[in-house]
């Protein structure tokens, strides 16, 4: 689906007049066989990458490491995960409410002309897709529970995503601004009540 997805938003870039800034949120890294990891999860506070401590995650979503390859700790409050890390990758680490992990491996481009959307299933509802109202088209579709995908789109760009199951809205955020190289991560969560979205800007750790 990402095909037709990047034909539609480059027939929304003709018609929207960009008013974001360019600067991105990637950091330059210090040696080109590094890598980044990061967690994703809600309800807690601070976590350990490969011993570095990061503190006050937004969301539950915490900033990029900087890591060598290897295998690695992730330690948080919750549970403990150990990442064996290739060169030059991103990773998430999902944490659930048991403690377990699942590691994500995230299609980062780091382009200087596009955004990177990230898109995680933190619930139990399979075959979750994203849909994009302005381009009325969908972006990822397939997203298991506790699994997440990626996808790079021209920038800048405001849009609001739609997450969705079987037709199904599960959970909007709108205004989303996507910024030439840099990304955002769209998180899906589920609450006795029903479902839940938000989007949160990647970081990473100085």
């Amino acid at each position: 689906m990402k095909r037709p997805f990047i034909a539609a938003i480059a027939a929304v870039l003709t018609q929207v007049s960009p008013s974001l800034a360019d600067d991105g949120l990637y950091q330059d890294v210090a040696d080109p066989n590094s890598s980044f990891v990061r967690v994703l999860a809600p309800g807690q506070t601070v976590a350990s990458i490969d011993g570095e401590s990061v503190r006050d995650i937004s969301s539950g979503v915490s900033d990029y490491v900087n890591v060598m390859p290897g295998e690695i700790d992730v330690v948080l409050p919750s549970g403990t995960g150990v990442v064996e890390v290739s060169p030059s990758t991103y990773y998430t680490v999902l944490f659930t409410e048991d403690g377990q992990t699942e590691v994500i491996t995230d299609d980062i481009t780091n382009s200087p002309s596009k955004a990177d959307i990230s898109v995680y299933n933190l619930t139990d509802t399979a075959g979750v897709e994203v849909f994009v109202p302005q381009a009325n088209a969908v972006a990822l579709e397939g997203i298991e529970a506790m699994q997440g995908q990626s996808i790079a789109i021209k920038a800048p760009l405001t849009l609001d995503f739609e997450l969705r199951a079987e037709g199904e809205v599960l959970a909007t955020v709108s205004d989303v601004d996507l910024i030439r190289n840099a990304g955002v991560s769209i998180v899906l969560l589920q609450a006795d009540d029903g479902y839940s979205a938000f989007a949160t800007a990647n970081s990473y750790l100085k």
